[in-house]
């Protein structure tokens, strides 16, 4: 029988090594949230943008841009 003489090795032969998801939950909820962070940014950019073809790593859209007319523009001066 071995000796022990910290009863913190006591508590580690008891317990189980955690498994990587438990060891490593911090990194991939951060990874998790930046890369919806960039597909958020990259989504943003497509439905704001005025071109009619855009082209991504992945994606390809083309569409009809909606013409702005002057007359459809109002401007509401808030003092």
């Amino acid at each position: 029988m071995s000796q022990i003489t910290c009863p913190i090795e006591c508590v580690r032969e008891g317990c189980p090594e955690p498994d990587w998801l438990e060891k490593h939950n911090g990194f991939l909820i951060t990874l998790i949230g930046s890369l919806s962070a960039v597909l958020g940014v990259v989504f943003t950019y497509c439905i704001k943008s005025r071109c009619r073809n855009i082209k991504t790593c992945c994606v390809s859209c083309d569409r009809d841009v909606i013409e702005i007319k002057n007359e459809d523009i109002e401007i509401n001066n808030v003092a």
